[in-house]
């Protein structure tokens, strides 16, 4: 089984910090910890690739080799969320969503 880990990226805000993070030589203040989670807990011979949309694109590639895609989002990424989940059921991808978001909104 392949597993890619999706993290929409988070709105061009003060609370992004997307002009301070280079000069700290970052390039996200919050890093995916729930999907770094759930990916210790999937079985050792899965395969599995993380892309967080916050330091780099999601692909074509990315998503053709995919089996599945695991995406945990907060209520501040909705949007984006929306259209991630879009792009992956345009490629027939399965997705399984998660995180903060699931319990804030009613769908």
């Amino acid at each position: 089984m392949r597993v890619l880990l999706l993290y929409p990226e988070f709105p061009d805000t003060f609370w992004s910090f997307r002009y301070s993070l280079p000069f700290l030589g970052k390039r996200s203040a919050y890093p995916p910890l729930g999907l770094l989670t759930v990916s210790a807990l999937l079985p050792p011979h899965w395969e599995r690739k993380l892309v967080d949309l916050n330091v780099e694109p999601l692909s074509d590639k990315d998503l053709a080799w995919a089996d599945v895609a695991f995406v945990s989002a907060m209520l501040v990424q909705a949007p984006f969320l929306a259209d991630l989940i879009d792009r992956c059921r345009s490629v027939g991808l399965r997705t399984v969503v998660g995180g903060p978001i699931t319990s804030a909104e009613h769908h």
